[in-house]
């Protein structure tokens, strides 16, 4: 099973066990068990298919292959329900733990490559004439653990210049300064990273939100004299906006300009 082909095939086979396969019969089901198990064939899922496919899928194989019918069915109901199941850290890689799943091999449960981190900008706003204050939640999808570290990354758009913000743990959250000062002109994209036991992901911030957050633009003019302001992208990402001040013409180019009228 190493062909593009054979592949798109596992695909397509595995993508109907969500609720579709729990709202058929039990005949129907066990059909539809059976006749996956001889696509998988003996040897089960090869390496190129295990690195072509998502978590999900490889483990509705194991489950099919090895006759595991009420554990597959629980598999898919906890998704359907919305609720995964947890994950483990180790040695830097994040597998899905199922305790009701036994014998899993490791590169089947590894989902190291799909966690992201769940994010929501609660507020922002200036609190002076250089500072953005930003208030959210962030954390890895999926890892429980009371201790995540959270940095704001303010990147510019073309340059790709980056400046982080360590952001400090409040009540359900955290909560971060940035002083617009220190980058200067440009425009720079908000992302937010989480990072627990080892594991830092990263990802654009501002499109999932609480209910009482601002999103008409704020502007200020900052103590460089520059013009900043705070505004959600047609994207729906929070972005800071910089102009450079426009600076009075020295002395000597206005006496040039006359002299040259």
């Amino acid at each position: 099973m190493t062909s593009d082909c054979t592949v798109s095939v596992l695909r397509d086979v595995l993508r109907v066990y969500d609720h579709r396969f729990l709202d058929l019969g039990r005949a129907q089901r066990d059909r539809l068990v059976d006749g996956t198990r001889r696509v998988l064939g003996d040897g089960g899922l090869s390496d190129a298919a295990r690195a072509a496919l998502p978590a999900s899928y490889r483990l509705r194989a194991f489950c099919i292959q090895n006759g595991l019918r009420e554990e597959l069915e629980r598999l898919i109901r906890d998704e359907v329900r919305g609720s995964p199941a947890g994950a483990v850290v180790v040695g830097g890689r994040v597998y899905a733990l199922y305790p009701y799943l036994r014998g899993v091999p490791r590169q089947d449960a590894d989902i190291t490559a799909e966690v992201g981190v769940e994010h929501r900008l609660d507020a922002v706003c200036w609190q002076n004439k250089r500072e953005v204050r930003v208030r959210g939640l962030a954390r890895l999808e999926r890892i429980e653990t009371h201790r995540t570290a959270v940095d704001v990354v303010l990147r510019e758009r073309r340059s790709r210049t980056e400046h982080r913000i360590a952001a400090e743990p409040c009540e359900d959250g955290f909560e971060a300064v940035a002083d617009m000062d220190v980058p200067g002109p440009g425009r720079w994209d908000v992302y937010v990273a989480a990072t627990a036991l080892g594991v830092t992901r990263e990802a654009r911030f501002g499109t999932v939100r609480g209910p009482r957050l601002r999103t008409e633009p704020q502007s200020r003019t900052l103590g460089s004299g520059d013009e900043a302001t705070v505004y959600l992208t047609k994207g729906g990402h929070l972005a800071v906006l910089v102009r450079g001040a426009v600076r009075p013409a020295p002395l000597r180019t206005k006496i040039r300009r006359r002299l040259v009228r």
